[in-house]
């Protein structure tokens, strides 16, 4: 009986200095966790203007590290955002950050709908991107200089844009489709986001200059004439790619605007966010669709 207490004792011994050693272990790899964590903390620094120097990271697991690139853009661009325009911000930045290889996920993405933001991003510079090493963790850190701008006033709540599309997964060569109800009359515009940040503007062309919509009344596009007339929109993909996301932006203004664009109806997206930050929040409503092309 001796012999048997002894063993449960000595067993009982082994098993507190073995939980003992846990305890070691995990508080040693919990400070290394900490250390890193705080090491790569997201960093923000106000240079006046509307400008930003923002930092961020990304660890590169099961991605790219071009897509960790552009994931740290988006963080930091996030961060931006929110640090001029307040803790109403949902996204809306006007940036694409597609995956530059065979896959591209929706969330490369700063999702531009759900405009209770007051903030774009105006211009964005990178100023250094790293490969970092630390504790058997790789990650892409990245350092970019950012001018936000926002819209001023407040958004009219009983302006909004019903809008759809066809679907959200398109074959190369299908064709899109939009319909959109306005909740009051306004003038529209309906403009093709690419990845390459080409902006090619779909309506109004010059088969179709009128875009004024009566309030309640559906817009489709194409319509019915402009299928009598051969008028379809074919999604296709850039080169080098085999899938691929793009955004539909639905822009609508309470009165008529000079919308400039060159002949080949392109604008630049920069050139596309200095242009909206100059509305009213009011006189504009914006909706973005975002969608996927495959082979």
């Amino acid at each position: 009986m001796r012999n048997i207490l002894l063993a449960l004792r000595y067993l009982l011994d082994m098993v507190i200095i073995k939980i003992f050693f846990i305890i070691l272990l995990l508080i040693y790899f919990s400070s290394i966790f900490c250390q890193d964590s705080i090491q790569f903390q997201p960093e923000i620094k106000e240079l006046g203007e509307g400008w930003f120097e923002v930092s961020a990271s990304v660890i590169i697991e099961n991605i790219t590290p071009e897509g960790a690139k552009n994931m740290a853009i988006r963080r930091a661009c996030q961060m931006a955002i929110e640090q001029f325009s307040g803790l109403e911000v949902s996204g809306r930045t006007t940036l694409i950050h597609a995956e530059s290889g065979d896959k591209v996920k929706l969330e490369h993405f700063l999702k531009l709908s759900n405009q209770v933001s007051q903030g774009i991003i105006l211009e964005k510079q990178i100023i250094d991107e790293q490969i970092i090493t630390s504790n058997n963790i790789i990650r892409k850190k990245i350092t970019i200089r950012v001018k936000v701008g926002k819209q001023e006033g407040e958004r009219d709540t009983f302006f909004y844009l019903d809008a759809t599309l066809n679907k959200d997964y398109f074959k190369e060569g299908d064709e899109i489709a939009i319909e959109l109800t306005p909740s009051k009359d306004c003038y529209i515009i309906i403009l093709n986001i690419m990845s390459d940040e080409n902006v090619a503007t779909l309506f109004p062309n010059e088969y179709r200059k009128n875009n004024f919509i009566k309030a309640n009344k559906t817009f489709k596009l194409p319509n019915a004439d402009d299928r009598q007339k051969g008028i379809k929109y074919i999604v296709g993909l850039l080169p080098d790619k085999t899938e691929d996301s793009e955004i539909i932006k639905i822009i609508a203004t309470k009165e008529p605007i000079n919308f400039l664009i060159n002949t080949d109806y392109k604008t630049a997206l920069e050139s596309l966010q200095n242009w909206l930050v100059t509305f009213p929040r009011d006189e504009i409503e914006e909706v973005d669709l975002q969608y996927v092309i495959y082979k």
